[in-house]
């Protein structure tokens, strides 16, 4: 086997051992904006339905407040019918309390349902405080589990990757680049063993030509196929 091949084959056991010790942690990024996306979402919804229980409420308060500006001008005008000093006055003023009784009687009508309307908002408001408190409370737990997974892993992490930076030493630079580029794209496999003349990444046949240049250990094969680096 060329030495910088097996170079490359010690390094990647020791990339696919930092691969299966950060896969998790890799993906707590990703599974963190996914959770926080939704809580954000319930967040969404809880203040939005505050909102409508707010509106409900200020709208009641604004058309009860009218109800009794209609109480207050019906009295006024029957207070007036005991001053008015002819007929036709008198009959005005009632048409005008009449007018301002239908007005006052609309108004208490959508008063009324508004009022009602409250009980609706306020379970609403509830079940979603309590989807968002739910939601809130995994969210955290999710994030203690993960910080405590990321300390688990540091000490074990580190002393592989040490271990890498030392075993790159002598390898040429472009080969290492080469390297890494296929261990990124080539699902963690740049080196690959060939058997029966096949290659154990793609599993297409290898050339006969290149089955010598590996049997003679003194050149870097490369799979046709896929680019993969080759070793016996």
């Amino acid at each position: 086997m060329h030495p910088h091949v097996k170079k490359l084959l010690e390094l990647q056991k020791v990339d696919q051992e930092i691969s299966s010790l950060t896969r998790d942690i890799d993906a707590l990024p990703a599974e963190e904006q996914k959770r926080k996306r939704k809580l954000e979402d319930l967040e969404r919804a809880l203040n939005e339905k505050k909102l409508l229980q707010q509106k409900a409420e200020l709208d009641s308060r604004a058309l009860d407040k009218a109800v009794r500006g209609n109480d207050d001008e019906i009295k006024r005008l029957n207070e007036r019918l005991n001053i008015v000093r002819n007929n036709a006055e008198y009959q005005a003023t009632l048409f005008q309390i009449e007018a301002v009784r239908k007005a006052r009687d609309v108004t208490q009508d959508e008063c009324l349902k508004l009022i009602e309307s409250l009980d609706v908002h306020q379970a609403a408001v509830a079940a979603a405080q309590a989807a968002y408190d739910g939601e809130k409370k995994v969210f955290d737990e999710f994030l203690g589990e993960a910080d405590a997974l990321r300390k688990s892993r540091a000490g074990a992490v580190g002393e592989a990757r040490g271990r890498r930076q030392a075993m790159t030493a002598g390898v040429p630079p472009d080969l290492l680049r080469e390297y890494d580029g296929l261990y990124k794209t080539r699902q963690n496999l740049a080196v690959a063993p060939v058997q029966a003349a096949y290659c154990q990444g793609c599993y297409n046949k290898i050339t006969m030509n290149d089955m010598s240049k590996l049997m003679g250990g003194s050149t870097i094969v490369r799979c046709g196929s896929c680019q993969r680096i080759l070793h016996i």
